[in-house]
């Protein structure tokens, strides 16, 4: 069933209950993702321009000192990324109150951060809570009960669908995802990155999606999209800081040799099938990067429910050069919680509970694993949690 776009999201209560202490704040989120909606519902007092129109967008760039003065200082400014330039012209006075919607480079975000000037607050696609009219909670916040349960049939679906709103829920989900592409090709790949080969571009995220939740390789992901090493970098740099991708870091213990590059996943499983073809829900679990859509999958939803709360998600993964590996594991203020996956397509049990003693004798303290069930392999008896995908 797609998300239709009368979701309640529950990162506006968040910023309802904050945004007094801030006079300057960033709502960041892949495009099409409700960023605008949220900003216009949370900020209904403010000004609104758009940074996609004309005017607005020619003043921004040839008389950006001006800006302000025209449009006022209580405003929401829309599609930001498309004049960053305009943060260094903002208004000093006490009574302002400036909403940017979009993305900024991760350099210029990273100061205005460290200076303390800017609160930002990341949308992410529709989580499963919110579609059930659920408040978030996250992983690792709460203890996880002992107890199995599996995903209802129709969940391979679920990936596939996808979690952005839509208006038309009579389209159908390729026909969303081409347009979600087209437009995204239009206002971000050409007049933000001013990327003009889009066919090379669209190879490049098609690899990403092939390699999705594996450690992030530029030189093997350039040689098979045919890009330079260079552009490689720069072009995954724009998909993380467009929201697009999301990253989760390798733990890096002192205590042992690991790897240290991150690992990608695709901020909305819907895209992510999309650009592997996957036209049913069998297709998609008989495709051979289909634990990388399960483990993507898992990580965006715990991801989405951090987020909505206002928060980062303490999620990692841990891989050591003797290849002892946890797939997903969440600091928490207990200690590390492992996460493993119960699926035809995943590791054993066993093997996950042996890569886990591992991290459990250097890592400190560590909650019990907590298993995600995608529902292709039923467990008559455990003493560890066995948690249905759909109930993320």
């Amino acid at each position: 069933m797609p998300i239709h776009s009368h979701i309640i999201r529950s990162l506006a209560s968040v910023i309802r209950n904050e945004e007094h202490q801030h006079s300057l704040i960033l709502i960041q989120g892949m495009p099409q993702v409700g960023k605008t909606t949220l900003a216009k519902e949370v900020f209904s007092d403010l000004n609104y321009v758009d940074l996609n129109d004309i005017y607005p967008r020619n003043l921004a760039l040839s008389q950006p000192k001006d800006f302000f003065a025209v449009y006022g200082k209580r405003l929401i400014v829309d599609s930001i990324q498309n004049a960053p330039e305009l943060l260094q012209f903002l208004p000093s006075d006490e009574d302002r109150k400036i909403i940017l919607v979009g993305y900024l480079p991760g350099e210029l975000k990273k100061k205005l951060l460290h200076d303390g000037a800017l609160k930002t607050y990341t949308l992410l696609p529709i989580s499963q809570r919110e579609y059930a009219r659920k408040d978030p909670e996250p992983l690792g916040i709460t203890p996880v009960p002992v107890r199995i349960s599996y995903p209802q049939p129709g969940f391979f679906d679920v990936i596939r669908n996808g979690f952005l709103p839509r208006q038309n829920l009579s389209q159908s989900i390729s026909s969303f995802y081409e347009g979600w592409l087209a437009r995204f090709f239009a206002q971000h790949v050409r007049d933000v990155l001013h990327a003009y080969k889009e066919t090379l571009f669209f190879s490049f995220m098609k690899v990403l999606a092939l390699h999705n939740m594996q450690e992030l390789n530029h030189s093997k992901f350039a040689k098979e999209a045919g890009i330079s090493y260079a552009t490689a970098i720069y072009w995954t740099e724009f998909l993380l800081e467009s929201g697009v991708l999301l990253e989760v870091p390798s733990m890096q213990l002192p205590e042992r040799r690991q790897v240290k590059r991150s690992k990608l996943c695709y901020a909305d499983t819907g895209l992510l099938a999309f650009l592997l073809g996957c036209a049913s829900g069998d297709e998609l679990y008989s495709h051979r990067s289909y634990f990388g859509m399960l483990a993507g999958f898992t990580a965006s939803e715990i991801f989405k429910n951090y987020a909505a709360m206002g928060q980062t998600a303490p999620l990692f993964f841990y891989r050591d050069t003797a290849h002892k590996h946890v797939d997903l594991s969440l600091k928490t203020d207990k200690g590390w919680l492992p996460i493993g996956f119960i699926s035809q397509k995943a590791a054993t049990m066993k093997d996950t509970i042996r890569n886990v003693d591992v991290l459990i004798k250097i890592a400190g303290p560590c909650l019990d694993i907590v298993f995600v069930s995608d529902g292709t392999l039923a467990v008559e008896s455990t003493s560890y949690p066995i948690v249905a995908a759909t109930l993320l």
